[in-house]
């Protein structure tokens, strides 16, 4: 379908010279608008080219992108621990609503307040083992003196896939 040839019209009847009621401002844009806005046409070159059935396709391939986005905007959960100690630290997490299922994947980001490089040895988390639920985990990090992390952000998201 090429409907490139030629620009998209508004078409609306002329508006006669002597077009000119009295009354209130509001009766004389409605009376405008009944006479000669209702009565326009949008003109949109090769749209008639376009048959009910490619329109049924573009629509439910829409829709189908719409329900992707939805399942994957529903599957994520996130938040942020703080204060984080300098040694051995148990979280319990519990997410505001339960995932659809303990098969999420999850992601861990440490912020550190230090500029340079001269932290300590690398933090390191792990998942207490039979915490994986689809309400939550319990999250065990390891986290290293003069490596300044001020927080946690954590985030668990399940990828659907087709």
């Amino acid at each position: 379908m090429n409907n490139q040839s030629s620009p998209a019209q508004l078409l609306f009847p002329t508006v006669p010279a002597n077009y000119c009621p009295e009354g209130r401002w509001s009766d004389i844009f409605n009376s405008f608008i009944q006479l000669y806005l209702n009565n326009g046409t949008v003109n949109i070159p090769g749209l008639g080219e376009v048959t009910p059935s490619e329109i049924a396709t573009i629509n439910q391939e829409l829709l189908d992108l719409q329900n992707q986005y939805d399942a994957l905007t529903s599957n994520v959960r996130s938040g942020i621990i703080t204060p984080i100690g300098t040694s051995t630290q148990v979280t319990p997490i519990t997410f505001s609503t339960p995932m659809p299922t303990a098969n999420y994947q999850i992601y861990i980001e440490f912020v550190s307040t230090q500029t340079g490089a001269s932290g300590g040895t690398p933090q390191a988390w792990s998942i207490v083992t039979g915490t994986k639920l689809t309400t939550g985990f319990t999250l065990r990090t390891e986290i290293t003196a003069g490596n300044a992390i001020s927080e946690v952000n954590w985030q668990v998201f399940s990828l659907t896939t087709t």
